[in-house]
């Protein structure tokens, strides 16, 4: 009887995240973001309500909770990554975002509120 033997897989990483540039990319960048967190398995994270993922007790689970802490900075990282431009956290930063709040799923409603359809339209100068 043999042995199988298994070889790694090279896993191949395409990034397919873009950068949000205002109204004007917000279906895009929703739809790369949804594909980049699905990958990574965050998507609940992001687009779940707030409590969707809850957070486990820490003091009952130290594990459950930590890996709950780091997949939440993970999707935050994600998310953040696509949100670099002066313009687009200006404007966020005009509507009262709280750049304390470590919910992933309350920065993605807050940038859907601001810049999605039916968000107030004005001009972002250039974009």
């Amino acid at each position: 009887m043999t042995t199988p033997v298994l070889t790694p897989t090279p896993i191949w990483r395409v990034c397919a995240l873009i950068e949000l540039k205002g109204s004007a990319n917000i279906r895009d960048w929703n739809h790369f973001l949804r594909v980049e967190l699905d990958a990574e398995e965050l998507t609940e994270y992001v687009f779940g309500p707030a409590s969707a993922v809850p957070e486990p007790n820490k003091n009952l689970d130290p594990v459950a909770h930590k890996a709950w802490k780091l997949a939440r900075a993970k999707a935050m990282r994600i998310l953040y990554t696509t949100l670099k431009r002066e313009t687009v956290t200006n404007r966020l930063e005009g509507y009262g975002w709280d750049e304390d709040n470590r919910d992933p799923a309350y920065v993605h409603k807050l940038v859907w509120k601001v810049f999605g359809p039916g968000a107030p339209s004005i001009s972002l100068g250039g974009l």
